[in-house]
């Protein structure tokens, strides 16, 4: 009977490591003074927002659906679940009035991506964000 509540411990110990921290947004170091509320970035992502405020072009840069970080800033930042903004995309690709955002498949590509490319918004989890410059975060101030 004591190895049960042991075992219960250990299972929530175990869990609790592999969960992964909370995503941060980041985007292009040019991008200073934007709107990164929950409101605006549903209008990012739901591809809705085509200009930023100064004109430039928004490019949105995403992580693969199976991705813990996608999921997880969907969820956090969207307020939406990923099954929802993949509907949005695919209505707005199947009817020609516009595109799904490009996906990167690692960290460093998001990184790159997004420094590189004017008018780019992306996310990176908590854990990589020491690889980032100070200007691309906007950390989780999402609220």
């Amino acid at each position: 009977m004591r190895a049960l509540p042991f075992l219960a411990w250990l299972a929530i110990v175990a869990l609790s490591a592999n969960a992964s921290a909370e995503p941060i947004l980041i985007h292009n170091p040019d991008l200073q003074g934007e709107d990164f509320s929950t409101r605006s970035l549903v209008k990012v992502y739901a591809m809705q927002k085509r200009v930023w405020s100064d004109g430039t072009a928004v490019r949105v840069f995403v992580m693969p659906d199976d991705s813990e970080t996608h999921r997880q800033f969907v969820a956090d930042y969207l307020r939406m679940q990923p099954y929802q903004l993949n509907r949005l995309w695919h209505r707005l690709v199947f009817s020609g009035t516009g595109t799904r955002p490009r996906e990167v498949n690692s960290v460093k590509e998001m990184i790159e991506q997004v420094r590189n490319t004017p008018g780019a918004i992306g996310y990176i989890d908590s854990a990589d964000a020491g690889a980032v410059d100070a200007a691309m975060k906007t950390g989780s101030d999402h609220e």
